[in-house]
């Protein structure tokens, strides 16, 4: 740079030096180059710094996925135990059931020997010579369809050593119908429309049938009569109330 200085009347010429700065002398590859290598130690830095974060990432997500099958194993021992636990207490309630039933149906063959037992007696019974018709042991109950009923009942002699009985059974029901007092015999009842059960025995004899009422029957009573064909027994009749055993 040549710079012109005037003092004191001096009039004379100089070469000042430039300073120049290391970017203008140095060659364009070089700066690049620097440029590169900075870039390249920047992004070294940020992909090892990144590389430990995505590590620790990885790593807590193996924890994690660890966690949930451990947790999903407990849960499906615990699911097992408690089908095992369910399934003994329903072995356990089904034995429960079975002894109640086992002891309900001795508990009824019980009641059921008692009341033979005391038929039995009653045929049986030195009390009297005589030749008597007993009714017993009646009941009356509903049938599996609608207005369908079922019923029951046994007819004896009281003797020591009797004779063959032989007669008929009639029976009839009486009730209302439409606001009116109506009997109905069996024959108007019976589905196998029997006019009456034929009687033939020594010692007893069990009685059963199903019939079936109007619609709109009110009953009220049934009658049942034996009537022997011997003359020596005298016929027999009873009256019950309406009352089926549900």
């Amino acid at each position: 740079m040549l710079c012109y200085l005037e003092v004191m009347g001096i009039d004379k010429k100089y070469n000042v030096p430039r300073i120049i700065g290391a970017h203008e002398g140095a060659p364009r590859w070089l700066r690049l180059g620097l440029l590169l290598v900075l870039l390249g130690g920047v992004a070294w830095l940020a992909y090892q710094k990144g590389g430990s974060s995505i590590s620790q990432g990885f790593a807590r997500l193996q924890l994690g996925s660890d966690r949930v099958e451990t947790l999903e194993q407990e849960r499906n021992d615990l699911r097992r135990e408690l089908a095992m636990v369910k399934q003994a207490a329903d072995v356990d309630r089904e034995a429960l059931l079975a002894i109640r039933n086992q002891i309900k149906t001795l508990q009824d063959e019980g009641l059921k020997m008692e009341e033979e037992l005391t038929f039995l007696r009653s045929i049986v019974s030195t009390s009297s010579k005589k030749q008597v018709l007993k009714l017993q042991n009646f009941k009356i109950e509903p049938g599996l369809e609608a207005q369908q009923y079922v019923y029951k009942f046994s007819v004896s002699q009281a003797i020591n050593s009797g004779s063959v009985v032989k007669g008929k059974i009639e029976m009839t029901v009486m009730g209302l119908l439409d606001g009116q007092t109506k009997l109905l015999k069996l024959e108007q009842l019976s589905e196998e429309q029997l006019t009456s059960h034929k009687m033939r025995f020594r010692y007893y004899q069990n009685v059963e049938g199903k019939f079936h009422l109007p619609t709109g029957f009110q009953p009220a009573t049934i009658t049942i009569e034996v009537k022997p064909s011997n003359s020596k027994l005298a016929p027999v009749s009873e009256s019950y109330n309406w009352s089926p055993i549900s």
